[in-house]
């Protein structure tokens, strides 16, 4: 059963003139380092980074509480990973379960989900080049992604926006066309195990861009 979150007031919200993204993330360097970059780049916007989303719950939370400090135009993301432990028992149901829950939670708050499928760095790896073979773990991309020729030694700690940016329309595209190869398949349902390898990171971006 849904734990419904409460609904925030409009009496504490703060005007602000810009269009604002809120991006609520479950990683705590990764992720904050990339986006907050944005706000270097794409002056007549603001973008707020709340990192440390312990859970799918907790990113629409923490979206929640953040919105309500906003008055004007917001759009609130919650980016995360479907990380799921090929490990434990019955994984792939028990996950897909939480996903469906969160994505029924952030269509009742009107949020948007950018999910990556294992992880984000998949996003990074799409600027590189397009790939369609499975990626069921975050080390399975970052050794991947760790190429001489992409980001060697990659490090999760590092901000690496300026050695992607150049690159970010064939990210984008790389992006679109998984979505076709996943969709020619027969996926429907982008959030589930099964959706591997894939991410939505490229709709975030588009809308920032």
């Amino acid at each position: 059963m849904s734990r419904k979150i409460e609904k925030p007031s409009r009496k504490s919200r703060k005007n602000t003139p810009r269009p604002v993204f809120i991006i609520v993330c479950d990683g705590t360097k990764t992720e904050p380092k990339y986006f907050e970059n944005f706000n270097k780049r794409h002056k007549p916007l603001h973008v707020k980074v709340v990192p440390g989303g312990r859970n799918y719950l907790d990113l629409i939370k923490k979206g929640n509480r953040a919105k309500s400090n906003i008055e004007g135009i917001c759009h609130v993301w919650c980016v995360s990973d479907v990380d799921a432990d090929p490990n434990t028992p019955n994984y792939e149901s028990a996950k897909n379960e939480q996903l469906k829950e969160f994505s029924k939670q952030a269509q009742e708050y009107g949020f948007n989900i950018a999910l990556s499928n294992p992880c984000f760095e998949l996003w990074y790896l799409l600027h590189f080049g397009y790939f369609t073979s499975k990626m069921p773990t975050y080390k399975s991309v970052e050794q991947k992604l760790s190429n001489p020729a992409y980001l060697p030694s990659y490090d999760k700690t590092k901000d690496y926006f300026n050695d992607l940016h150049e690159r970010i329309e064939d990210a984008i595209s790389n992006a679109i066309k998984l979505k076709k190869y996943h969709e020619d398949l027969g996926v429907s349902n982008f959030a589930a195990v099964s959706a591997n390898p894939y991410t939505d990171v490229w709709r975030l971006v588009e809308k920032i861009k």
